[in-house]
């Protein structure tokens, strides 16, 4: 692919439907050519057959009339009989040269040995020729030399016969091997034909394959490191892999990731030290507040005791934000130290469960806790893991409509190389859409079905984060599965899961 990697994506994919074109005509071509070839090969042969086969046809029909006129000179001693003899005896050697058997040994010395017969006969007319006086003719029968010629040129124009029999049994078996040839030559280019409009098939699926992979792949570097930074990754960096527009949206996306970094950044410094800097006058302002409410400082009438506790409310609110954002940021710049402790299980659910007992009871809600196993038993800090799972009842209860019932499940997982713990919360509440089920465990994100004022959005962030330093996993599930579900089809399930 180097070779490739000055030049841009169109003209890879140009480049590879060209290809892809060249691959699919070659076999057309090699047809064309093949059937352009055969068509030629086999005009050109059946055309000398023909004219070796009308050749031999023609001396047939012309050695008898030769026999005859040698015999006529020879017995009468006619001077015209010696005129057709010559042009007989000429004609046959033109006809039937040996050069016509241009493909075929076995007819080339069949006529070679019928051309040297036909010199015999030749040089038998020109000796007769130059001893008798062809003008002189007598009624006296032939006498016994004439008789000896007569048998000679009878035995050597049988002898012409049979050559041409021989010429004409090979032609036909010429021919005959020919036409197998032929089929044999169709069959092949048939096949071949076959063969590569496979591979032009093969090689044609795979162009494409090969074309959507090579996009495909930096496409999912893409789509990795996006879901990487909506994570909070911003350390993810793509692979360059070439130099196309995709190299370059690469580059551009790791830019994005390196801005975006130090924004994060950025925020995460200003948040530490805004929230640093507010925990101390916000204490101050706490403590006036308490001191307020103190008889010794002076009776306050009922409304002045009313703007008292709405400012302590909102201040201990204000508190627990500043709280949640320093610990955040202890967290995310690696100082979050587990101080921890082999618990039970069932130990912490009840911790928290008394902690929320008043707003269970404000909403008339039902607390069910199933536990498969009250003897499973975790190495946590149990201070952190009591956060994560007060945070979740917390928004349990946010979520639930009054009347409505809450189930805590915990049960015992494993897989091939260990065992887990997996705690369940799920509420009756309207649930959570697909897409929002990963992003409320973003950084102040609130779900659309969230109440107004339900919290700052960093639970779920800071819970994430302890789990993860606990080595374990948390997820949501809406709606909850069926087994675990406190109403149809509503509801939402709250997941960890937790090494043993």
């Amino acid at each position: 692919m180097k070779i490739f990697s000055p030049f841009g994506l169109y003209q890879k994919l140009l480049a590879g439907y060209l290809f892809l074109l060249f691959i699919l005509i070659v076999p057309c071509i090699f047809s064309l050519y093949s059937i352009y070839k055969i068509e030629d090969t086999i005009s050109t042969y059946f055309k000398r057959s023909l004219e070796i086969s009308s050749s031999i046809e023609y001396a047939k029909n012309l050695v008898p009339s030769l026999e005859a006129e040698a015999r006529r000179l020879v017995i009468l001693h006619k001077g015209d009989s010696l005129k057709q003899v010559k042009k007989i005896l000429e004609n046959l050697k033109t006809k039937l040269s040996p050069d016509i058997a241009w493909d075929s040994k076995p007819l080339r010395k069949d006529l070679t040995d019928f051309q040297n017969t036909l010199e015999l006969l030749r040089k038998i007319i020109i000796t007769y020729e130059n001893k008798v006086d062809l003008n002189y003719q007598t009624d006296k029968g032939p006498n016994l030399s004439d008789e000896a010629r007569e048998q000679e040129v009878k035995g050597l124009a049988f002898h012409l016969m049979e050559l041409l029999k021989k010429a004409e049994f090979i032609q036909k078996a010429s021919l005959k091997s020919r036409s197998q040839q032929t089929s044999r030559v169709i069959s092949q280019v048939k096949d071949g034909t076959i063969l590569l409009m496979l591979v032009a098939f093969v090689v044609a699926l795979f162009v494409p394959w090969a074309l959507y992979i090579y996009i495909k792949k930096p496409i999912r570097y893409l789509q990795k490191g996006t879901e990487a930074i909506g994570g909070g990754n911003f350390d993810h960096k793509i692979p360059v892999i070439s130099n196309d527009e995709l190299g370059e949206l690469a580059r551009s996306f790791n830019n994005m990731a390196k801005s975006l970094k130090e924004l994060d950044t950025l925020k995460s410094d200003f948040i530490a030290v805004a929230s640093h800097e507010l925990k101390t006058p916000l204490a101050a302002m706490l403590e006036a507040t308490r001191l307020l409410r103190e008889p010794d400082i002076g009776e306050l009438n009922e409304r002045q005791t009313k703007l008292v506790e709405v400012l302590n409310t909102s201040m201990e609110r204000f508190k627990a934000l500043i709280e949640e954002l320093l610990d955040l940021s202890k967290m995310q710049a690696g100082l979050l130290n587990l101080n921890k402790k082999t618990v039970p299980v069932e130990e912490l659910v009840q911790t928290v469960r008394e902690n929320v007992a008043t707003l269970l009871s404000a909403k008339n809600l039902k607390l069910l806790v199933e536990n498969s196993d009250k003897d499973i038993s975790v190495d946590v800090d149990p201070k952190r893991m009591e956060r994560v799972l007060l945070n979740l009842l917390d928004n349990a209860i946010t979520f639930s409509p009054e009347n409505g019932i809450i189930k805590i499940d915990i049960r015992e997982k494993a897989d091939k190389k260990r065992s887990f713990v997996q705690i369940a919360v799920v509420d009756s509440g309207p649930g959570l859409e697909s897409h929002e089920q990963t992003r409320v465990f973003e950084k102040f994100y609130q779900a659309k079905t969230a109440p107004r004022q339900s919290g700052s959005g960093l639970g779920l962030t800071i819970a994430r984060q302890i789990i993860s330093a606990h080595g374990g996993k948390i997820w949501i599930e809406s709606p909850p599965p069926e087994e675990l579900a406190v109403t149809t089809q509503k509801g939402t399930a709250v997941f960890i899961l937790l090494p043993l």
